[in-house]
């Protein structure tokens, strides 16, 4: 169970804060409704702060909380007794009261000290509220719902309760909303999702909406501005002015018919006043139309506050007077000194602000998304204290925290690749061998996987998370892919731009290709073969890349020079982004696995050949090899592996009658004894990309005898092999020759090689 919270904590939050409009749905039906006050909405929340706590302390051992808690825990006792001693109030109310309050300093210090352990999506936050103004937005559509003011006013919001609370979390997501957005290419959605955020905070009626998204705008406009300049763009300032000069205009025309503003009209007449400008004109219709009376509540309760004893001036006064509640002041800061005395003030400030600190102080570039997220940092701030029901509320406290989780630097990057499954294959060991020799001091790795199956699952390093993300089989085409694509909707919302690093380890699948680019922006595509040989329409091979979206990617992996030359050739334009990383191997442990004891072995009088592969004939041409066999008598070869055309060769070896000198031994989970015991490693294919049989052969030292000249940056083949024509005649005569003559190879340090490129790709991985 520890196992599974740790490698899936970032899950079980984003689903906890998915489900925040459900409860506060919920919470609004409950009390408008059905007149019940404790609500699912606080007592699902308690219980994920209880969570939350538990694994802190006894799943990730973080004993730096301890300390936290137990002053958090001692200011609760005596809090309690105060109000018991003190006041005539209901106990019950108080510490719900206490509770609501203190769960941003207990979520904050427990989520900050497991913070490189959390990742969550912006479009987990963007669903989030996404799913808010959708609630909102339908109902005052059909005129249903409940009112956001219970008398004067005007305003809806939907079956929700709290207009403070769903306009703060409203407000604090727009930064997040921005990033969205901005990164998005849809045009429509854009316009629609932005159309749909602009009616939901004008009918709300609250200003708090308005002025989080005039602080956002400001703030955006001032880094797109800044930036534009050092770059001399000023093409790009002069735009924008004009997008905000034609946004300003059509909400002066759209406003007059809006809640926001009939509210404003309600409070001036109120006021009995004929104009804004009339407000600024005394101090206390400031107070009264720009704070709500806020200043005004805030005299009442310090003056509530001086006129108690010592103890609760300590401790705090509560929010009951007599069992009828005092009414809140609506600014954070105060409500939480005054309620809860100078110890509560010290101690919930004294646990945050040092957080908030450390969350400022890290290094890191910036650019618009962390712009954004320190925007929400700054909204948190202000809005704390000039609206209030921020960091006093649950359900908006925990939202603030993981906005302030955005701001985080993990001390590991998260890298995530994508493949078919981790059967028997060469693509499968490839990603085996590169996963195993990752530095897991520096990375997380998540593997994600259409099928968690193959034998390879027990070689994989017990440091990679495993994911499954099936692809549907189902036999109707219309639920099959209803069925995929809400699979790629639930993994793009948790997962989207979560990951420093990504990458479609298997070429050919197109669920690997989706989440690859998924799940970052620095998203890579390996390719293991030259598509050339497989495509020979350059229109096919076009078609193969193109489906496949091989634009959107960061970076286009080859495994040897010739495939990246030849998709050069075909996408001149991609050339900046095309790479050659050759794939890796193990030499220590095929050198050990070497030592086995086959079941088979060579006979001395003969040449052995062996090939290790898939059994297809449309590209590894098998029957090449069982020719030579039978044109050279002193040949035997083993052929290792399975594949579709496996019975094929089997019976064209018989109608041969070959069978004592052509074995097929099948898959092997260790081919490394079979090898060592070859004359000659054989390789009769059309095509390959860099074969990982090579990298095997040069580690036990083997000899080989192939068809595909091939490279890559550091090993040209043809300085290791004999190269021999595709033609079986010539072919025949050239292997004569080869056994005749048995000239020796150059030989090569492997394990060198790999070391530097394996230095090469953490550069990648780390790159923003």
């Amino acid at each position: 169970m520890n196992d599974f919270i740790k490698k899936n904590i970032s899950i079980i939050i984003a689903i906890f804060v998915l489900i925040g409009p459900i409860l506060d749905l919920i919470t609004g039906v409950c009390l408008h409704s059905l007149g019940i006050n404790l609500t699912l909405g606080i007592i699902t929340r308690v219980l994920f702060l209880a969570f939350i706590c538990i694994i802190t302390l006894f799943t990730f051992k973080k004993k730096n909380v301890l300390i936290p808690y137990l002053i958090i825990g001692l200011y609760f006792i005596f809090y309690t007794i105060g109000m018991i001693a003190f006041k005539d109030t209901s106990i019950f109310t108080e510490i719900q009261n206490l509770a609501k309050v203190f769960y941003f300093p207990i979520l904050l210090v427990s989520v900050y000290s497991i913070k490189d352990e959390i990742r969550i999506s912006n479009l987990t936050l963007f669903t989030v509220m996404f799913t808010y103004l959708i609630l909102i937005f339908i109902p005052t559509l059909l005129n249903l719902g409940y009112d956001t003011y219970e008398i004067a006013k005007v305003g809806t919001l939907g079956f929700f309760n709290s207009a403070n609370e769903i306009s703060g979390i409203i407000s604090l997501l727009t930064p997040t909303m921005l990033i969205v957005l901005a990164s998005s290419k849809h045009i429509i959605p854009k316009i629609v999702l932005a159309l749909i955020y602009i009616v939901v905070i004008l009918m709300v009626g609250t200003k708090t909406p308005i002025l989080a998204l005039g602080i956002t705008i400001g703030v955006g406009l001032l880094y797109l501005w800044i930036k534009s300049i050092k770059a001399k763009k000023y093409k790009n300032v002069f735009i924008s002015l004009f997008a905000v000069i034609i946004l300003v205009l059509g909400l002066i025309l759209v406003i007059p018919k809006t809640n926001f503003y009939k509210n404003i009209k309600i409070h001036l007449d109120y006021l009995k006043l004929d104009s804004i400008t009339e407000v600024f004109t005394d101090k206390e219709l400031v107070d009264h139309f720009i704070f709500s009376s806020r200043l005004k509540f805030l005299d009442n309760k310090a003056n509530l506050y001086s006129k108690s004893n010592t103890y609760l001036k300590v401790f705090g006064i509560g929010y009951l007077k007599n069992y009828k509640a005092t009414k809140m002041i609506e600014i954070d800061y105060f409500d939480i000194l005054f309620s809860h005395g100078i110890v509560g003030f010290i101690i919930f400030f004294g646990i945050t602000i040092p957080i908030l600190l450390k969350i400022v102080r890290e290094k890191r570039k910036l650019d618009f998304d962390y712009v954004m997220n320190y925007t929400s940092l700054l909204l948190i701030i202000v809005l704390s204290f000039f609206t209030g029901h921020i960091i006093t509320a649950p359900s908006v406290s925990l939202l603030s925290i993981i906005l302030l989780l955005t701001l985080n630097t993990p001390k590991k990057k998260n890298l995530l690749f994508a493949s078919k499954n981790l059967d028997l294959g060469g693509i499968e060991k490839a990603c085996i061998n590169l996963l195993n020799r990752i530095d897991y001091s520096k990375f997380n790795v998540t593997l994600v996987l259409e099928e968690k199956k193959g034998t390879f699952l027990s070689k994989l390093n017990k440091n990679v998370k495993v994911v499954e993300v099936k692809v549907s089989d189902n036999k109707n085409v219309i639920l099959r892919k209803l069925i995929n694509a809400y699979r790629k909707l639930v993994f793009k919302i948790l997962n989207y731009h979560t990951y420093d690093f990504s990458c479609c380890f298997t070429t050919y699948s197109y669920s690997c290709n989706k989440i690859a680019k998924m799940a970052s922006s620095n998203n890579s595509i390996y390719v293991h073969s030259d598509y050339k040989h497989l495509y020979k329409d350059i229109n096919e091979y076009r078609q193969f890349f193109d489906s496949r979206s091989v634009h959107e990617y960061k970076y286009i992996i080859f495994v040897s020079n010739e495939a990246k030359d030849g998709f050069i050739e075909e996408y001149k334009e991609l050339e900046d982004k095309c790479l050659v990383f050759n794939n890796f191997v193990d030499t220590e442990e095929i050198i050990e696995l070497s030592k086995g004891v086959p079941d088979k072995e060579k006979d001395k009088d003969k040449t052995l050949f062996v090939f290790v592969g898939r059994l297809d004939d449309s590209s590894k041409k098998v029957k090449r090899a069982i020719n030579l066999v039978k044109n050279i008598k002193e040949l035997e070869l083993w052929i290792i592996g399975d594949g579709p055309d496996r019975e094929m060769y089997e019976k064209y070896t018989k109608e041969l009658k070959l069978e004592k000198r052509v074995l097929f031994l099948g898959k092997k989970i260790n081919p490394y004894p079979y090898m060592k015991q070859a004359d000659y490693i054989i390789l009769t294919s059309d095509y390959e990309g860099f074969p990982v049989t090579y990298l095997e052969a040069i580690t036990l030292d083997k000899k080989i005898i192939t068809t595909i000249p091939t490279s890559d940056e550091y090993i040209n083949i043809k300085d290791y092999a004999y190269i021999i024509s595709k033609d079986e005649n010539k072919m025949v005569e050239e292997v004569k020759e080869i056994l005749a003559k048995k000239k020796s190879k150059s030989k090569i340090d492997l394990a060198e090689i790999q070391e530097k490129r394996i230095k090469k790709l953490e550069g990648i991985f780390t790159k923003n």
